[in-house]
């Protein structure tokens, strides 16, 4: 429990998503007032209570504009903002959500002199040059710190828990086809206009972090200033070996189908046309460079000193 918390006034924005919903409950446990910021009228979440009557507040806010956002955060002692979107619609760009909202909380911070502004980002982003997720949120860091020096940032990896749209997408998608994709695999290397290697041993890495871990970091790190961590959990694992862990879970069996880049963005440029896309261009490009980072589990075990596996939790919420 971090006691520094105690009497604090804490704004959230995205504190009724995934993510945020499990802040929230942790939060609760804390003698702290807990404010969530979103666009929906009469919001009360299913997924979190207070510990006391009138712990948590709800704050409508009709659209993201400075004057809206500069209104949110006045009279608060800790602004966290975990806003992010996996795939654009014609009013959510990256660009907008991922670059410019940070942008407008960090002026509004500045502006009303709140002490603590916390941004969640992602993982290895600054290792990707070609994704328009990884570069829009590139800059709403950089804009986050240029207008609030202070800003504390949080780059973790593929989070993991109950409500993720990782772990449950994987584990619906086997409920129902007989075959799971394996994505990038296997590698082809060509050089020139000739094909020079085709590897099936190659497979995307993922270090998956799971949620109560991260929330909790969140909480020790939210009164911290001018810091960047990156975070990851304490198993480095591939699609087939997600599978596994999903199946053997439920006992079930199912064929992996090996998915090559190349194919996996043909199929993703048919997929992002649904409504609610199953796979994007933009996410295969991501897939390219592996979720992983040493440092980032070093730092997890800095302050959680048994950091949660996926294989310990699944059974509690799938």
């Amino acid at each position: 429990m971090n006691k520094a918390l105690n009497g604090k006034k804490i704004l959230i924005f995205g504190g009724s998503g995934f993510i945020g919903s499990h802040l929230v409950k942790n939060l609760c446990t804390h003698s702290c007032q807990i404010e969530v910021v979103t666009r929906k009228l009469n919001f009360k979440s299913s997924l979190f209570l207070g510990n006391e009557p009138g712990q948590i507040k709800y704050k409508h806010i009709k659209d993201f504009r400075q004057e809206s956002i500069d209104k949110m955060v006045s009279g608060s002692d800790v602004v966290i903002n975990l806003i992010g979107i996996l795939y654009e619609k014609k009013k959510s760009t990256f660009d907008f959500i991922h670059s410019k909202i940070p942008m407008m909380i960090a002026k509004a911070c500045k502006k009303k002199k709140i002490r603590y502004f916390l941004h969640m980002s992602a993982l290895n982003i600054n290792k990707i040059k070609d994704s328009k997720y990884a570069l829009s949120k590139m800059e709403g860091e950089k804009l986050a710190k240029e207008y609030f020096k202070d800003t504390t940032v949080v780059r973790p990896g593929v989070v993991f828990g109950k409500g993720d749209n990782f772990i449950n997408f994987f584990y619906n998608l086997s409920k129902f086809s007989p075959v799971l994709p394996l994505i990038g695999t296997p590698e082809i290397v060509k050089e020139k206009k000739f094909i020079s290697k085709i590897d099936f041993t190659k497979r995307v890495k993922f270090q998956p972090i799971y949620v109560g871990d991260l929330v909790n970091f969140i909480i020790i790190k939210c009164l911290s200033k001018s810091n960047t961590f990156e975070l990851a959990g304490p198993t480095i694992c591939s699609f087939d070996e997600i599978f596994d862990i999903i199946l053997n879970s439920k006992k079930r069996k199912r064929f992996y189908f090996p998915v090559p880049f190349f194919m996996a963005t043909c199929l993703a440029f048919v997929l992002e046309m649904l409504p609610t896309p199953l796979l994007t261009r933009d996410q295969i490009k991501l897939l390219k460079k592996d979720n992983i980072s040493n440092q980032g589990l070093q730092t997890l075990r800095k302050e959680i000193k048994n950091p949660t596996s996926i294989e310990s939790v699944i059974d509690t919420y799938i």
